[in-house]
């Protein structure tokens, strides 16, 4: 089983508006809505690519319900702390005339300490059924920076290698217990390195230092380019293949999806990195979040190039 955290869980709401501008009144071309949050969306590509997953977290109220009610229909498994308040709502923008993505995300609930507690009990007795765990996304308010890092090392703890695509101080504190797997943005690792980053040469000593502190692989994402991985063994460069790019929203988790779906078919470490890479592509080139097909990632491998970086 694929255990998935996503602390804040949503309703997603993304929007097609030909010609935004802030302040004046518009009609969508097109929308859609589905339940959100890294870790489902996540859990959704992995479906799409054939894979089974459990989704662990926070939810709450209403929306709460609709998120429940969506993993059920998407035949994911929600295993969610119900929260005492309600969840966020998420609504994303499209302008696919000027090419533009705004992005307005509500705080979210609440945890209460009984609520953090009870999630983490939950979370160690799923690490008993799991072959791989993913912990991605923020947090609710009242969530200490410290949770990633305890969750981590219960996964360690308990033999589970263990993925976690967060930012901010709570990748910052997850470091400390050295996770399997982290995929950071640019930005992101530079934060972690404390200083600007060279594309591949200073991305690689980033990631190096990280993997010094026991970290097996570094998947940094540069966006359309496509990401640099570095791990004990090698890196490389993964450069996506060229597609019209409709909307980035949810690119990042679809490529958690490819990676994940591609080490549990056992495939080796080269051909995750394609797989991830092709399916962050592959959820680029649609509207809203999630992949089209696994089909849609397999046509993307023969053009996603991987390279050894010296």
């Amino acid at each position: 089983m694929i255990l998935i955290l996503c602390c804040n869980a949503a309703m997603d709401r993304t929007y097609r508006v030909p010609n935004f501008r802030p302040g004046k009144f518009h009609h969508t071309s097109d929308f859609q809505v589905v339940a959100g949050g890294k870790g489902v969306n996540v859990a959704r590509a992995l479906s799409i690519l054939g894979h089974k997953s459990t989704v662990t977290g926070f939810a709450g109220g209403m929306v709460g319900r609709f998120i429940v009610a969506e993993l059920h229909r998407l035949k994911i498994r929600p295993a969610f702390v119900e929260t005492a308040e309600e969840s966020r709502l998420v609504q994303n923008f499209i302008d696919p005339v000027a090419h533009t993505e705004t992005r307005v995300d509500e705080l979210g609930p609440l945890a209460s300490p009984r609520e953090l507690r009870r999630l983490e009990r939950r979370w160690k007795k799923l690490l008993a059924e799991a072959q791989i765990a993913i912990i991605a996304g923020s947090t609710p308010r009242g969530s200490p920076d410290t949770l990633y890092r305890d969750l981590v090392t219960a996964a360690k703890q308990a033999g589970v290698p263990v993925i976690v695509d967060a930012h901010d101080a709570l990748l910052a504190q997850s470091i400390a217990a050295a996770p399997t797997i982290i995929t950071p943005n640019l930005a992101e690792l530079q934060a972690l390195a404390g200083r600007q980053l060279t594309v591949p040469q200073g991305v690689q000593q980033g990631a190096g230092e990280l993997i010094q502190q026991g970290i097996e692989l570094v998947l940094t994402s540069l966006g359309n380019v496509g990401a640099i991985a570095v791990a004990p063994s090698g890196c490389w460069l993964v450069e996506a293949p060229e597609v019209q790019v409709v909307s980035s929203v949810g690119s990042g988790d679809a490529m958690v999806a490819g990676l994940v779906a591609a080490t549990v078919e056992g495939l080796p470490l080269t051909e995750q990195l394609k797989w991830a890479v092709a399916a962050g592509t592959a959820n680029a080139a649609v509207f809203g979040m999630g992949l089209p097909a696994r089909s849609s990632v397999e046509d993307l491998l023969a053009d996603t190039a991987l390279t050894p970086l010296d």
